[in-house]
């Protein structure tokens, strides 16, 4: 390489850092700056056309980017002090020093965000407990943050400065799986330990082990944290004790990372104490307890008349050996910890792992692609996201299939997906980014004779592919017609139009770039039983790992898929945070976010859509309640009351099929009817009640402009709670439940007067209706539905049948932009949600809609009747008790007997 193109790179960095320090530089004004140092700096660091493109490709990637501080809530009326800032003055910040030098000079970070990462994890760690406060105390906090957007860079960082400020005992949970532990120590070993532990604890007995320095340990190995796991060994005590390895022989703060398994924290947990404990049997350190995935294996799911999980239980018994501890959970996903064993209301005052100091959300950086990039309400990448077709899907890899389950062949779209992440890869190497990690993803089975069987087919392809391209791909272009290998790929790149991303012809492509950049690629089984070293993109850092790695729960738990370009997803889960957690193509991706695809289910992107939305809310509401000052305690009641949350109480459940009565808030929020019964005479009689409940509206009909639709106000209330308790709608969809909503409703003598809107659509069909006053039409709103197991799904946006900001009806437009003024000044970056406009002096809103059927299978009327309903109440939280029918939830959540076969999860 050019020396001159580092030299270049260094220069131009600087400068940026320097004028814009505040924030990020347009394009016009990056490409300004960076054109005129090039044209000083020529004569004596000259680079050619091609080099400084690269430079400012990379340098793009890392300069233009931004990243907000967090917002937090706290029980401010616990004994916890600040600490930190009193102290600043008083500490040598060496680890979080060097940390900070190695984001900025090795990978590239700006300025910006190495400053807000900064006042981040300093906000975090004083929120724990101060390591010289020499009294007893215990800390139990939660960071919320975004998969795959970061969070193990602010752990390391809250790592770092932990070290620095006391802490004398770190212990890194990492998961329930070896080869996420491997992934979480490698990372934790080079940014923080700053040395290579691969080879570290394999010899016994006293003699010298040598320290090869690694990331930040070649910026400054003044001091050294003592690492006691290695990326080759979990904690194991005999090797510690041969080694005469102990806490009481080291100045520096010690360091274990571990698998969450029950043996292995008992074993720690007895190593701790046996070279460790005073006499009393306690360990007299301040202890800092870092539970990545905290939502996964770390909650007890028991009632609170037996004993806890093992797990849970482990965790515990650590903290309580020592005087001092804070906990930290860590997780995108926080929904199982507010539900700490949901059977009473005082649970989460006698968990011990519950996060009752503080709750800490995370803001990703502007370079974070995460959900609302792609199923948001305006998702910039949309058009990266590929619908496997059901049908073409069933016969090979259906969604319900046992772990025997046979694959002898791989459908279209599966070949489809792999062939594009070939030419993907020729693309990069085009774009010169031949040395970086590239993955893809396959997800469709958590069992893993099934995973290892798609493995092998896929191989067998490959290997095809691969030497068909070597023996053929020299040809001339009018004999590649002959090739089936050849003329199936020059289709995948024709239907995805990649000549316009390429920048080079198909003809040079195939015969310069494509057998070079597909030769390495490998199939990778990522499960239990295929070990830890599948994914080590470790050993491949010089040339890059470019691997096909195929799994299912391994995929979908914290494991880092590196430079990952397509993904292809076929799974049968709604558990809102098994699916977030399953988005392993959230994250970022310099150089190529107009390559990355991801292939999945249409009924899964509608889901997705769905749960960015609960996720979104339940962010607003952290900000909300730190606006008014409220505790994890109430956040935790506010998120277990939301309809949603019947999923994930009702799991806890499916074993024993115990009914679920839980108390739901309906206040605030926009409840409706996606998922109806498909029995005609049902359809029928919802018909029915819906033109009876239109010809009973006696009062005037107003023509709404926004939303577009008719308005009538003052309705009473008497013909809502009819309708609601006449509508019919599938007990699966456990958001609405009608009679319950009705029952409330009729109890409310605040509830007396309603607005309805009936929203006009795009349909070219109108049609006639009448209400008390007289006839008019309508035209109809457009949604697609299918059908399955009795079941009509209408997929409108986010699982919903309105569109957002429906919630706008019957309110003035002077009032609508004083809303949408408050919310934007607060949160510039977002659309405003339906719940804004829900205020509590306004009257409660019921949505009437007639569909278009867009149909997606037999069977399916061509018009459909939905509703939907609004109550006031954004700080006032009124609630309904709801009833889950868990035998028949059961049969629509792909919970199988065999779970234990999977893989690990």
């Amino acid at each position: 390489m050019n020396p001159n193109v580092q030299t270049l790179d260094k220069f131009i960095w600087a400068a940026i850092n320097t004028k814009f320090p505040d924030t990020p530089p347009n394009e016009e004004d990056f490409m300004s700056e960076a054109t005129t140092l090039r044209n000083t700096l020529n004569l004596l660091y000259p680079v050619s056309d091609d080099e400084f493109e690269n430079v400012v490709k990379k340098l793009k990637s890392s300069l233009m980017i931004a990243m907000d501080v967090g917002v937090y809530i706290s029980d401010e009326h616990s004994d916890h002090q600040s600490w930190l800032p009193g102290r600043r003055a008083e500490t040598d910040f060496y680890y979080w020093q060097r940390y900070r030098r190695y984001l900025e000079d090795l990978k590239g970070w700006n300025t910006r965000v190495t400053s807000n990462l900064d006042i981040v994890s300093s906000e975090i760690v004083d929120l724990l407990g101060d390591p010289k406060n020499i009294n007893s105390w215990q800390r139990r906090g939660l960071v919320l943050g975004d998969v795959q957007s970061g969070k193990t860079a602010n752990y390391t960082a809250i790592c770092n400065k932990a070290a620095d400020t006391g802490y004398k005992v770190i212990i890194v949970l990492a998961g329930t799986m070896e080869n996420l532990r491997m992934q979480t120590q490698e990372r934790l070993d080079k940014e923080f330990a700053g040395r290579l532990s691969k080879d570290l604890l394999k010899i016994k007995g006293n003699r010298e082990v040598k320290n090869v320095f690694d990331g930040v340990g070649k910026i400054d190995s003044t001091k050294r944290i003592s690492a006691f796991t290695t990326v080759l060994f979990d904690f194991n005590s005999s090797i510690l004790n041969s080694n005469d390895l102990t806490l009481k022989n080291i100045n520096e703060p010690a360091l274990f990372v571990v698998k969450k398994n029950k043996q292995i924290l008992k074993n720690l947990e007895s190593w701790l104490c046996s070279n460790n404990a005073d006499q009393n049997g306690m360990i007299d350190l301040p202890l800092l307890i870092i539970d990545d995935e905290a939502d996964s294996a770390s909650v007890n799911t028991k009632k609170e008349d037996e004993s806890p999980t093992a797990i849970n239980s482990a965790i515990r018994s650590i903290l309580k050996r020592f005087y001092r501890a804070s906990y930290l959970g860590i997780t995108a996903t926080p929904f199982a910890n507010i539900f700490i064993n949901p059977e009473t209301s005082e649970e989460m005052l006698g968990d011990d792992l519950f996060p009752r100091d503080f709750i800490y959300v995370l803001s990703p950086p502007t370079s974070y692609i995460g959900a609302d990039a792609l199923f948001g309400d305006e998702p910039k990448y949309y058009g990266s996201l590929i619908k496997i077709e059901t049908d073409e899907i069933e016969d090979y890899l259906p969604f319900k299939h046992k772990k025997n389950h046979e694959v002898d062949l791989l459908p279209t779209s599966l070949h489809i997906a792999i062939g594009y992440f070939m030419l993907v890869n020729a693309i990069r190497d085009v774009r010169k980014d031949n040395n970086e990690h590239r993955s893809m993803l396959i997800n469709v089975s958590r069992f893993t004779d099934v995973q290892v069987s798609v493995k092998e087919n896929i191989n067998v392809w490959i290997d095809q592919v691969k030497s068909d391209i070597r023996n053929y791909g020299g040809l001339d272009e009018r004999q590649w017609d002959k090739i089936g290998s050849i003329v199936f790929l020059k289709n995948v790149w024709d239907e995805y139009e990649l000549e316009k991303k390429c920048a080079v012809s198909w003809m040079l492509l195939i015969k310069e770039y494509l057998y070079k950049a597909i030769s390495p690629i490998e199939v990778r089984a990522v499960n239990q039983k295929t070990g830890a070293a599948s994914l080590n993109y470790y050993a491949y850092r010089d040339n890059g790992f470019r691997v096909i790695a195929v799994g299912g729960n391994s995929l979908s738990r914290g494991l880092t898929l590196e430079g990952l370009c397509v993904s292809y997803f076929y799974r049968n889960s709604q558990m809102y945070d098994t699916l977030l957690q399953m988005g392993r193509w959230f994250g970022y991706r310099p150089n190529y976010d107009d390559l990355f695809k991801v292939w999945m289910a249409k009924d899964a992107i509608d889901w997705y859509g769905y749960i960015t939305s609960a996720a979104n809310e339940l962010k607003l509401e952290i900000s909300k309640m730190n606006k008014y000052r409220q505790t994890p305690r109430d956040f935790g009641l506010k998120v277990r009351q939301d309809p949603n949350s019947l999923l994930v109480t009702a799991r806890n459940k499916m074993r024993s099929g115990t009914s679920v009565s839980r108390p739901i808030s309906v206040t605030g929020k926009v409840l409706e009817t996606p998922r109806l019964k498909s029995k005609p005479e049902i359809l029928h009689a919802n018909e029915k009640a819906f033109k009876m409940f239109l010809a009973s509206l006696d009062v005037t009909r107003e023509v709404n402009s926004s939303p577009k639709g008719f308005l009538w106000r003052g309705v009473k209330k008497d013909l809502v709670v009819e309708l609601l308790s006449s509508f019919d709608t599938h007990p699966w969809h456990l958001a609405f439940q009608g009679k319950a909503l009705a029952s409330y409703i009729d109890n409310k003598s605040e509830l007396s007067s309603w607005d309805v809107i009936l929203p006009s659509g795009s349909s070219d069909i109108e049609l006639d209706l009448v209400d008390a006053i007289g006839n008019f039409s309508t035209k109809l709103q457009q949604r697609t539905v299918d059908e399955s197991d009795g079941m009509l799904r209408i997929s409108g946006t986010k699982v919903r049948v309105g569109s957002g900001g429906l919630t706008r009806a019957g309110l003035s437009l002077d009032r609508i932009k004083e809303i949408d003024k408050n919310f934007k000044a607060n949160n510039p970056d977002k659309n405003v949600p339906d719940s804004e406009y829900l205020l509590e002096d306004r009257n409660p809103l019921l949505m009437l809609h007639i569909i278009e059927s867009k149909k997606e299978g037999k069977n399916i009327p061509d018009i459909l009747y939905a509703i939907g309903i609004g109550i006031p109440g954004i700080g006032n939280v009124e609630t309904v008790n709801y009833m889950v029918n868990v035998v028949e939830l059961r049969n629509w959540m792909d919970i199988d007997d065999d779970e234990d076969d999977d893989d690990g999860y």
